[in-house]
């Protein structure tokens, strides 16, 4: 029925009474049809966290019981973040930094492996007390011209980062381990990708259909953001792999990064103090982007932005949504696997190891009693190692979703998942008819929830909004759609667009005005009603907001969701860092779990429905449920969207119907940026 290449064909009959499976579906990747297949295991452990609370919370006690070692990745790190939080001024309780200095200090071997790019990392602060650091703008004019002051506001915080930097060993962008406090204990190590290496990931299997955007000599389009700025952006962590044969061994593959703004709990406050605070720059950008994002543009004036997205003058950092899995079994080795190759490609001699890929597991790794239908993968995309089995897996599970998929992701621009999606949809339709002889409009529907935040950087909006447009929510993004229809942007996507006409008019020699039709590439629209009709698919698309009263008046704040989950048909999950875009299916360095089962999709996606809905709209995966739990997902995004607008009343959970009033034919390819930068100048 499908074209992929990671197919394993099985003949599998689905009964149209409770949509049961007879035989078996192939959601991970395997080996026979894809050859870069990771390991699945069985036999594994899993636990779900939602947001930084429970996340860091269970990382942090899992970090204090190390007894040998521990090994992070990040894309950025914090030393100030308190990965505990009990009191509501800085510093709230245990922080990053003095929690690896403990370990370091009982002799606990820490190994720390961090992105760092001169620019990049400046752009996004990756490394507050760091990055944040004002270079020389004679010896660095475009690392300086990038950089932000420090974002929350607070020199005694910031003097405490630089302080634990120095500490460490790290001075003109390097790590220098004989200034080093613990060199034998807490070991950093900086690394950066190999652009060559990017550019061979794009073609390589499944190739990229899209070309990136380039403008002439412009450093900062789509094609040199992705090619020249490639980062690293996995975030697990691994603790006691091999001590006393692994009996304590446990990792986690989080979507978290070390930085204190991605901190929040799942109560998502307008307001807390447990949240960092931000510096008076940080809230006027908050304000300003969510401006633009609902009105379109315009400068009206601070106190005038405020009054019209109802918003607050704030003192903490906005809310953020983020997910952690924390793993102890089998599938533990790929997490070791993939530090070790990350370690030893960077780090100094005296610092290397002898571990390589194969090498045994160890003895005493705890294993649950084995079930096949609870099967565990950690897929990645590695450009160094030529490997996007992300991307493959993403391809591979969406193409036998039948009843429903739940994608929360931080960016949703990504045209050629769009149609990957109906292409999929396209062949199961039409095998279902002819197999149960009915019409194509009796075919049983596929729910498709995609819940995403306002576009960080205005450069995001055209993908995002072709994105939609293949899924037949152009009326999403009203400004952008009128930008394509105005020939201002293209949709410029192969033998996908088809050429449309727009009047441009000027005016000639004489003072008269002038029109003259001209033709540009496009994307068609199909309206919901036509991909229902044709494909069974239904499509809801929102976003997250919490709402109270502040200062005596009703406000609104959108949730920034930083989260990379995909849920299926309550059987199958991936989460991770990896977003759903181009840059991290074939480019940044990313890694994801996947596990099947329903005792971890239908719980997690339980949990999840309840946490947006307010416990309104929780129901089951089943295929007889999930039409009402999609219709009632529909009605309260409608009814707080409602609300929202009035300005009057507290929304029920977080779920909003999701709407973006800007527009630009500026594309940027851009990764995580964090609440307290400027995501305006994008250089990522």
């Amino acid at each position: 029925m499908s074209n992929l290449k990671t197919q394993n064909p099985v003949d599998v009959a689905i009964t149209e009474v409770g949509g049961q499976a007879q035989g078996s579906v192939q959601w991970l990747l395997e080996k026979k049809t894809c050859p870069d297949a990771p390991e699945i295991t069985e036999g594994n452990d899993l636990q779900f966290f939602i947001c930084g609370q429970e996340g860091f919370g269970q990382l942090s006690k899992d970090l204090r019981a190390a007894k040998s070692t521990v090994d992070i990745v990040c894309w950025g790190f914090d030393p100030g973040m308190e990965v505990e939080r009990t009191g509501e001024a800085w510093p709230r309780d245990l922080r990053y930094g003095d929690l690896l200095e403990q370990l370091a200090k009982a002799e606990v071997r820490v190994r720390l492996l961090l992105w760092f790019d001169p620019r990049a990392s400046r752009k996004q602060n990756s490394m507050p007390g760091y990055t944040d650091v004002p270079v020389s703008l004679a010896t660095s004019p475009i690392q300086r011209m990038v950089q932000g002051d420090d974002p929350y506001g607070n020199p005694v915080r910031h003097d405490w980062c630089k302080a634990w930097w120095k500490r460490h060993g790290l001075e003109n962008d390097r790590i220098d381990s004989r200034k080093a406090l613990y060199p034998d204990h807490l070991q950093i190590v900086l690394r950066g990708i190999e652009k060559q290496a990017v550019k061979g990931l794009l073609a390589a299997d499944i190739a990229e259909e899209d070309r990136p955007d380039s403008s002439w000599l412009s450093p900062v389009d789509e094609s040199a953001l992705l090619w020249n700025y490639p980062t690293h952006h996995q975030k697990p962590v691994l603790i006691d792999y091999a001590h006393d044969g692994g009996s304590k061994a446990v990792g986690f593959v989080m979507g978290l990064n070390s930085v204190t703004d991605f901190w929040d709990t799942a109560e998502h406050k307008i307001e807390t103090g447990l949240r960092e605070t931000g510096a008076r720059s940080t809230w006027e950008g908050e304000i300003d982007h969510e401006y633009r994002s609902d009105f379109g543009g315009g400068d009206p004036g601070e106190a005038q932005k405020v009054a019209a997205i109802h918003g607050g003058n704030y003192t903490s950092i906005r809310p953020y949504q983020d997910y952690a899995c924390r793993v102890v079994g089998p599938a533990l080795r790929r997490l070791h696997e993939n530090f070790e190759n990350g370690w030893n490609a960077f780090a100094p001699s005296q610092w290397k190891t002898s571990a390589k890929d194969g090498d045994s597991l160890p003895p005493k790794i705890p294993t649950l009693a084995k079930d096949s239908a609870q099967r565990v993968q950690i897929v990645r995309t590695q450009a160094a190692e030529g490997e996007k089995t992300i991307k493959k897996l993403y391809f591979q599970a969406t193409s036998i979703a039948r009843n429903y998929i739940y994608i929360e992701n931080q960016y949703f621009f990504y045209p050629e998942f769009a149609r990957h999606l109906k292409n999929e949809r396209r062949k199961f339709c039409r095998a279902w008819a002819r197999l149960a002889k009915k019409p194509m409009t009796a075919v049983p529907n596929l729910h498709l929830f995609i819940v995403i935040p306002h576009p960080e950087d205005d450069g995001m909006v055209p993908r995002t909004f072709d994105t939609l447009t293949e899924l037949g929510k152009s009326d999403a993004m009203p400004a952008q759609a009128g930008y394509v229809d105005e020939g201002k942007a293209d949709q410029q996507y192969g033998n996908h667009s088809t050429q449309a006409t727009y009047t441009t008019t000027f005016t000639d020699e004489s003072g008269e005005p002038v029109s003259i039709a001209r033709t540009h590439p496009v994307l068609d629209r199909p309206s919901l009603e036509t991909l229902e009709r044709t494909l069974g698919l239904k499509v809801s698309v929102a976003r997250l907001c919490t709402s109270d009263s502040v200062e005596g008046k009703m406000a609104y704040r959108e949730i920034y969701i930083h989260s990379k989950l995909m849920i299926i048909d309550d059987v199958f999950l991936t989460l991770g860092s990896a977003n759903l875009n181009q840059r991290s299916m074939s480019v940044d360095s990313e890694i994801n779990i996947a596990a099947t089962g329903a005792e971890h999709a239908a719980r997690l996606r339980g949990a999840v429905f309840g946490l947006h809905s307010d416990n309104t709209t929780t129901g089951d995966g089943g295929r007889e449920a999930m039409p009402d739990v999609f219709e009632s997902w529909e009605r309260l995004a409608n009814t707080n969207l409602d609300k929202w607008k009035a300005g009057r009343e507290k929304l029920k959970g977080f779920l909003m119907k999701f709407e973006d009033r800007r527009s630009t034919n500026t594309k940027h390819a851009m990764n995580t940026v964090p609440s307290s930068t400027d995501g305006e100048t994008a250089l990522t």
